[in-house]
């Protein structure tokens, strides 16, 4: 079990007597020194004799790996240079040793430069890739495999299922169809499928055959006792006309034996409330009559029947298309040569169950003795079940011990995670912040190290977000935590804001003297239903603020950072419209320029000769003027000289009448197309589509730069504007639901999702594992607001829409947190502001 210990409480640089590092799991807060920490630990370990190939380090990301190796290397050389006496000086204080010799920091980089080819520090993708390839018999891998891409990944998603469509007779096509619908007629056959295999393939890939059929309906009254509840509903005498044409309307339902609707009735509802309560059951205010109570539990008892029939048979039917579909995917697959990452820790994780860390060491040509884990928050079940017997034999000192242990040894094994479950935001991809503690439970004799100091931000950004997400419990949407159900979905939710706050550190500010601004406005009231028109407005307002603090503080970097990719575009058009110097992180597909699309064009005119739009675009267009242009001459010229020499002649017509924006994504899709070459297809419409998805980044560095807040991870602003924060806090439901009892290992149980009015429905460990769901959705809402609000160094801007105080939204939230007694619902108002508004002038 892990033992909570202040960082103060131990040197970095204690090592046990077996020569070994304690293991340690460090709790780091948003800006407090996350890598500084990480790579002091890296470097303890190298200073003491460690061999640099038998050290493993993983994060998320290639540039947070660069990152860390280029601190070390820097570091280093700076320490070595016999001029820079601070240099060495902090780097003795970062790694506890306040004897540490400058001869030793030049050997060492000299050291690391000579083998950086054997230094792992790297992605969990590229760890992932070279376990592959260490074990390619015991993972069935086709010969000379490569990597898939996203867009790739959907294309073989959609050929699998073309296969798995043409296989079956139509009779079991409709009846298995119909089971995944509910009965509902669908009008896109191929694409319910792939929206059902998108959204639950990865989840169950790793569970045993019969997890879709865990969850039991039970039986329904039979023809009997129904027809008897009936005729009691009927007989019944309420005095109120309403409960009398809804026990009629009951009845009839039981009569024509019609279960459908009754799901979600209210009737159905407050029945199930009433008797978990031990209370007698209403229609709104109104008492039901007396001797009825027996019709209403039949009739609950058909509904629930009926209800949780028709999920289990949904089950069933999408375990059954999942087998099909895996099967045609993998042979797909096998054929092409390729594989998914998701493919690849799916079939480690499964290997990794069963070998051994000699058998790891023998493959990697040498035994990693040391593991380093960056931003573990995010780590998937099947990621952690590759990395656990390699953590484990680093943790414990007992697995091949040293027969001589001697302290002056090298290290001879250690363990570091790190990581913040404050900011957990990829769960949309399979991370499960939960395996940070469990990590803590299943490493014996960790110690649990927390930062909360920020090196980042200035006392009055740490004050609001110690304010708001601390107080987070004010706004109404914790109070169903006190006697809330389990049957309920804001049970879970209230419990997840109580816990979230009750957990939540105190953020101490380093720079005490660092000048600071927060400001809470709302826009333009917009008096209509359309949402479309209020976010306008939030945008508007926030583009104008944006273009004036950008010309008042000229060199202040501006992070704008949103909720979706579709608000960073719109955002980017209208800072554009100010002639405001703008850049987007992760990037934009590249029909965002008129050229490309007119290229596109001209490729889908030859595709689709018959479609006259491709024509009149391209005939009423510079490619126009060219001879011959036609459907036929670009057709004839992708076939005789290949994709990209065809892009690279359209580009050169169009390009001399293109401004500087133009031609730069000219330059793009030409070595995109050049990319794609290798593995192109016969059909053009495929180029078309990965240009149109693949978001490709403009090559230019500005000071106001757009993103969402999920590519803003690990960044920091001056200042950062939050334009978007009138969304719903969790978002669209989960296509599936897992029934896991332990969270490092494969899910039990998988279920497709259900309302969560029906809930009472379910047995309990069900609906515990869809309250767990809807928890962890509210979690992750609150990790990413957290996440947008700590990028900011000195000043924070919020503009949101006018709401209600009790709408679940981001804005409310924040609101209700701070305590302040403005009135939301009101347009273009002050919300709250603290600090200097001047912030840039000091």
């Amino acid at each position: 079990m892990s033992t909570e210990v202040a960082s103060h409480d131990r040197s970095p640089g204690d090592v046990f007597l077996d020569g070994s590092l304690p293991p340690v799991l460090v709790r780091a807060s948003a800006g407090t020194g996350k890598t500084y920490r990480l790579t002091a630990r890296l470097l303890q370990i190298l200073f003491q004799g460690a061999a640099p190939e038998s050290i493993l380090a993983t994060t998320f990301t290639r540039k947070a790996a660069g990152e860390i190796l280029e601190r070390i290397l820097l570091t280093l050389a700076e320490a070595a240079d016999g001029e820079n006496d601070a240099a060495l000086e902090d780097l003795r204080r970062q790694v506890g040793l306040q004897t540490l010799p400058r001869s030793m920091c030049l050997q060492l980089l000299q050291r690391l430069v000579a083998s950086i080819h054997r230094v792992r520090i790297c992605t969990l993708d590229s760890l992932f890739t070279q376990l592959a390839k260490s074990f390619p018999f015991e993972l069935q891998l086709p010969p000379v495999w490569r990597l898939t891409d996203e867009i790739e990944e959907a294309w073989l998603r959609e050929r699998a299922v073309d296969s798995m469509v043409s296989m079956l007779q139509p009779g079991e096509l409709a009846t298995l169809l119909s089971m995944l619908s509910k009965g509902e007629t669908k009008r896109s056959i191929v694409r319910e499928l792939i929206q059902i295999v998108s959204g639950t393939y990865t989840q169950a890939r790793q569970t045993a055959p019969n997890a879709w059929t865990q969850l039991d309906a039970p039986t329904a009254p039979d023809d009997a006792a129904l027809t008897a509840a009936a005729a009691s509903l009927r007989l019944s005498q309420p005095p109120q006309k309403t409960v009398r044409a809804k026990l009629d309307a009951m009845a009839e339902l039981l009569e024509s034996r019609q279960f459908d609707s009754l799901t979600t009735e209210t009737l159905i509802k407050n029945y199930a409330k009433a008797k978990r309560d031990g209370e007698e059951p209403k229609l709104g205010r109104s008492k039901l009559p007396e001797g009825i109570d027996d019709a209403l539990g039949a009739l609950y008892a058909a509904a629930r029947s009926n209800t949780l029939s028709l999920l289990a048979a949904q089950n069933d039917a999408t375990g059954q298309v999942l087998a099909l579909y895996d099967g045609q995917v993998a042979q797909l697959k096998q054929s092409l040569r390729t594989l998914g990452f998701d493919d690849i820790a799916v079939r480690l994780a499964d290997q990794f169950s069963r070998v051994d860390h000699r058998s790891i060491s023998r493959r990697m040509d040498g035994a990693i003795d040391h593991v380093l884990l960056d931003e573990f928050q995010d780590t998937s079940p099947a990621q952690w079940q590759v990395l656990r017997p390699l953590a484990f034999r680093a943790a414990d000192a007992t697995v091949d011990p040293d027969p001589d242990p001697d302290p002056e040894k090298p290290v001879r094994r250690s363990f570091f995670c790190v990581g913040d479950t404050k900011q957990a935001i990829y769960g949309w991809r399979g991370g499960v912040a939960e395996i940070f503690d469990a990590v803590g439970a299943e490493i014996d004799g960790i110690e649990s190290v927390e930062q909360n100091t920020s090196f980042r931000s200035s006392p009055v950004i740490m004050d609001v977000v110690n304010r708001v997400f601390q107080n987070i419990t004010r706004h109404n949407i914790a109070d169903a935590a006190t006697g809330g159900h389990d049957a309920d979905k804001a049970t879970y939710e209230a419990h997840a804001v109580v816990r979230f706050a009750k957990r939540f550190p105190d953020h101490v500010a380093f720079k005490d003297s660092l000048p600071g601004y927060v400001r809470m406005e709302t826009c333009e009231k917009i008096d209509s239903r359309d949402s479309a028109e209020k976010t306008q407005a939030c945008y508007e307002l926030a583009a104008r603020r944006i273009a004036d603090l950008a010309r008042a503080a000229p060199g202040r970097s501006i992070g704008v950072l949103t909720r979706t990719n579709k608000g960073v575009a719109k955002l980017i058009f209208l800072l554009e419209q100010l002639d405001v110097d703008v850049s987007q992180e992760g990037g934009n597909p590249l029909v965002d320029s008129a050229a490309v699309d007119l290229i596109l064009s001209a490729l889908m005119m030859a595709e689709h000769p018959a479609d006259g739009r491709w024509k009149f675009h391209v005939d009423h267009s510079p490619l126009g003027n060219v001879d011959g242009m036609s459907a036929d001459y670009v057709r004839e010229l992708a076939t005789e000289r290949g994709i990209a020499r065809t892009i690279q002649h359209l580009a050169g017509v169009i390009a001399p009448v293109c401004g500087p924006r133009d031609t730069t994504r000219l330059k793009q899709l030409i070595q995109l197309a050049v990319s794609y070459e290798p593995n192109a297809t016969d059909r053009l419409r495929d180029f078309v589509r990965m240009v149109r998805e693949k978001r490709v980044e403009r090559p230019q560095s500005a000071a106001v730069r757009v993103m969402t807040v999920h590519q803003s991870k690990g960044l920091e602003f001056d200042a950062v504007f939050l334009p978007e924060l009138d969304g719903s806090l969790t978002g669209r439901p989960p296509l599936c639901i897992a029934d896991s009892r332990k969270l490092t290992d494969p899910p039990v149980g998988l279920s497709r999702f259900l309302t969560s009015e029906a809930w009472h429905f379910l047995d309990s460990p069900w609906r515990k594992a869809f309250g767990r769901d809807a928890a962890g959705k509210m979690t992750e809402a609150l990790c990413l607001l957290y996440v947008a609000m700590t990028r900011a160094r000195q000043a924070l801007y919020m503009i949101v829409q006018p709401c209600k105080s009790d709408d679940k939204k981001p804005a409310a939230l924040i609101h209700a947190a701070l305590g302040v007694d403005t009135d939301p619902t009101a347009g273009e108002t002050l919300l709250y502001e603290d600090g200097d508004s001047n912030w840039f002038k000091c």
